[in-house]
């Protein structure tokens, strides 16, 4: 079965989580760089996946990373055994789990270097992968039926108003604090007390559920997207962290402004379907 890409959500900015035994891995490394390496070394920055493996007789539990269907490495033996449940059954789901990848290489004569007398060259690699902690590489909730796009991530907005929506907000919380969820945005029209008439504000909902709206100045850098997705009968999805309890909570939204959107934007729309898949590892797992 061939599995679709899904990138994971994250919390990771950086390419902070180490990859290990890129050694025995070498020329699959090196074939991912031009040859000669540079002298001052070379860097890679791409996709990987991350593959359980288990059938592997060392550990079931191992993640191999792979580029370009190439294993580079394994995560360290505690994080692979930490992500293995959710990595896992986003594969049985017929997803293939993806990250942003970092590559390092170099490679030097060892006569250069002092009391160095061997022949041949030196080759040295470093593989690192963004990777968010397990509760927040997947959301929480199934993403909007039928045509949608989803914007890509960007600086944090805390979503005014979304505090007081503790009802709205129950199926979120979760036992770890946070979590990540589809969000969908929508333009509509609301009164402006100063200028005495309609002005457009987005709309932030989960699940079809309004719970809060940005303020003007904010709506603004959004409503070109949303207008344009809508002119092509799809909607507007967006990244969501829910943090808090019932006591206290919030939604801060995750997306790039329409100034900040690639030239190529949008480039394809997904379409998910209508009748939900089964995504229950994250869509039903429940606070404890």
């Amino acid at each position: 079965m061939e599995l679709i890409p899904f990138s994971l959500w994250g919390d990771a900015l950086w390419c902070g989580q180490e990859v290990v035994r890129e050694a025995p891995h070498e020329q699959a490394i090196r074939s991912l760089f031009p040859d000669p390496i540079p002298a001052r070394g070379a860097d890679l920055d791409t996709e990987a996946d991350l593959v359980p493996e288990p059938h592997n007789r060392f550990d079931p539990r191992s993640i191999a990373v792979r580029v370009q269907g190439k294993v580079v490495g394994y995560l360290p033996r505690d994080d692979a055994h930490r992500y293995h449940p959710v990595l896992s059954e986003l594969v049985a789901q017929g997803l293939q789990p993806q990250v942003p990848c970092h590559l390092w290489v170099s490679e030097w004569e060892p006569a250069d270097w002092v009391g160095k007398d061997d022949d041949g060259t030196e080759f040295h690699a470093s593989v690192a992968v963004a990777l968010g902690q397990p509760h927040m590489l997947v959301p929480v909730n199934l993403p909007p039926p039928g045509s949608f796009h989803l914007l890509p991530p960007g600086s944090g907005i805390v979503v005014p108003g979304s505090e007081v929506h503790p009802e709205v907000l129950a199926p979120f919380f979760r036992a770890e604090g946070e979590c990540w969820a589809y969000a969908t945005m929508h333009a509509i029209e609301e009164e402006d007390s100063i200028q005495d008439r309609p002005r457009n504000v987005v709309e932030i909902r989960l699940d079809d559920e309004p719970v809060g709206r940005l303020s003007p100045r904010l709506s603004a850098e959004f409503l070109p997207a949303v207008h344009y997705l809508a002119d092509m009968r799809a909607e507007t999805a967006a990244r969501v962290a829910v943090r808090g309890d019932r006591t206290a909570s919030e939604v801060t939204l995750y997306a790039a402004r329409s100034h900040d959107l690639p030239a190529t934007w949008p480039d394809g729309l997904t379409r998910s379907p209508v009748a939900s898949p089964q995504w229950h590892y994250w869509a039903t797992k429940e606070a404890n």
